[in-house]
């Protein structure tokens, strides 16, 4: 690679990736091209904006662990609360239950011990200790799993590891673990939820996944005035400013390779247009990519098999009229009648539930401006299934669509008087269906959270932020390392400019070596599943024999 002239970079997608390491790889000198498919940056963190003068967020819409968000801009060299005006919302969740009954979560401590202590009468003890042991969660999944890189397997195999990985519950359920902090059903379900944050069911997902709760309670909900778009376009203005150049409508077909060198040499556009690149950085979605733009290989065919998280039925509605503020909230969760086997007809018979769970946002509560004066913008995410290998998912897509719309109107109507008729409240609607996700933001199937988090498909075992037979082809996004999540994001930019810089400083240029050795990168993965459940055996011995842990008192 020349070294009389600055590296250049080709980035595929403006998404939250692509848009940090845009920013942080401009801000080293290096010569940053973004190419985005669509009109706009943020990819999924995008907004709606009707002619009647209602805004949506088109995906993210709550702010957490505000702390990555501002080492982000701090980096950068910008002080976060120059460039965003961020609001905590009054209340985290009003969550709603079947039967009528609610409850507020907030990160005021009188108010949770007030709403705990009435639905489980000594429950609030429960609840101090459930967050203990979220905080441990949270604290070291920040230090073991969210800013490092994994990229071979002995990073991740070590007793040290194994130790950690048991306190920190990875072999137990959300679910499982929240029950032994609370007898109420309802209080189990409250605190459970959150997982489908990270597209999976609180009856499937890691009892690390709490840490969400951990972050909600400490920081609170906040919120981008503007809408969560404006996190996209203050970066894209920063990158901007240290020269990286944005190009919208310019969909990528191919990224070039050369089967010699193993190296790509850029990308080819739709257009036909061949653009030059030392190095490319993939913030498409994971699966598209590989299945799409990349030469197939035997991983190819590997990461096609995994495991997606699920997708949403998303409306977004402008409504003529403002909904009752004691009723909803800035952030409402509505949970099904039948809470596991709703969970179980989206995961495992791969459809909506007849009585689906959904979250209602209304921005509205915190920033005014999303909607006309006297009327109130509503966002509603129903989580569903991913497109199915058949043509049957797709082709009963909009009946699916009428019984998603149906569940919700039912369920805000219930909040309601008889005197008021929702339905008629609705002047303005559109509506993204797991084939808008697929279609308009290159989402394998749909998935609205890339793949799934589940134990096998983290750290090592999910899909390297380095490209496995082209060294100079890397990732960044939902399905990559770290995982999905705007913060958890933006944490694999920071991580990805590691190692872009690391590979740069030892001067061999970006050609792969024997990466994996000659197992190849499936062997030397179902290698280290080996030796980790060996480890995993002995840190339960170590703890057992009461080996002391460093982080046991964090």
């Amino acid at each position: 690679m020349p070294a009389d002239r600055n590296l250049r970079v080709v980035v595929v997608g403006a998404g939250t990736g692509g848009t940090a390491t845009a920013a942080r790889l401009s801000q080293l000198g290096m010569d940053v091209l973004v190419l985005e498919k669509n009109e706009f940056c943020g990819g999924r963190c995008s907004l709606i904006e009707t002619k009647s003068g209602f805004r949506f967020d088109q995906g993210p819409s709550m702010l957490l662990m505000p702390h990555v968000f501002a080492e982000t801009y701090a980096d950068l060299g910008v002080r976060m609360k120059d460039v965003v005006d961020l609001v905590k919302c009054k209340t985290n969740y009003k969550v709603n239950f079947p039967d009528g009954d609610s409850v507020t979560l907030s990160t005021d401590m009188t108010t949770m011990k007030n709403e705990l202590e009435r639905l489980e009468p000594g429950s609030f003890d429960g609840y101090l200790r459930f967050l203990r042991e979220a905080k441990h969660h949270h604290d070291t999944s920040f230090s073991m799993v969210l800013t490092k890189n994994y990229a071979h397997w002995w990073d991740l195999v070590t007793i040290q590891n194994a130790i950690e990985a048991i306190k920190l519950h990875v072999l137990t359920t959300l679910w499982g673990r929240v029950c032994k902090f609370f007898k109420s059903d309802k209080l189990r379900r409250a605190f459970t939820f959150q997982s489908m944050y990270m597209g999976m069911s609180p009856f499937d997902a890691p009892g690390t996944y709490s840490l969400l709760d951990y972050s909600e309670a400490t920081d609170g909900i906040l919120y981008p005035m503007g809408g969560f778009n404006k996190i996209m376009t203050t970066l894209e203005t920063i990158a901007k400013s240290r020269g990286a150049e944005f190009r919208y409508s310019c969909p990528v077909t191919r990224i070039d390779v050369d089967p010699v060198t193993k190296l790509a040499s850029g990308v080819t556009l739709e257009s036909g247009e061949k653009i030059t690149a030392d190095l490319v950085i993939c913030n498409m979605d994971l699966v598209t990519a590989y299945s799409r733009l990349l030469p197939q290989t035997r991983l190819t065919h590997s990461i096609l098999r995994k495991n997606q998280s699920c997708s949403t039925i998303s409306f977004y509605w402008g409504l003529n009229r403002k909904l009752p503020e004691d009723s909803f909230h800035a952030h409402n969760i509505f949970l099904a009648q039948d809470y596991k086997p709703s969970f179980d007809t989206i995961f495992k018979e791969g459809t909506l539930p007849d009585n689906p769970s959904f979250y209602v946002h209304v921005p509205t509560r915190v920033d005014p401006a999303a909607a006309p004066d006297g009327c109130d913008a509503v966002m509603i995410l129903v989580p569903t299934a991913c497109l199915g290998d058949d043509a049957t998912s797709r082709a009963g897509m909009k009946a699916l669509v009428a019984r998603a719309r149906a569940a919700v109107v039912a369920g805000i109507q219930s909040r309601l008087t008889d005197e008021e008729i929702f339905e008629d409240w609705i002047v303005s609607e559109e509506v993204n269906s797991p084939l808008d996700w697929e279609d308009k933001f290159g989402l394998w199937k749909g998935s609205a959270l890339g793949l799934s988090h589940e134990v096998l498909q983290v750290l090592y075992f999910r899909p390297q932020m380095r490209h496995e037979k082209y060294g100079n082809v890397f990732f960044v996004g939902a399905s990559t390392h770290p995982g999905t999540g705007v913060p958890v994001v933006l944490c694999g930019a920071k991580v990805l400019e590691k190692i872009i810089v690391d590979i740069v400083k030892a001067g061999k240029g970006f050609k792969r070596e024997l990466y994996f050795g000659i197992l190849g990168y499936e062997k030397a993965v179902t290698l280290s599943m080996i030796i980790a459940i060996v480890s995993v055996i002995v840190g339960f011995i170590s703890l057992a024999l009461g080996e002391p842990v460093a982080s046991q008192n964090a």
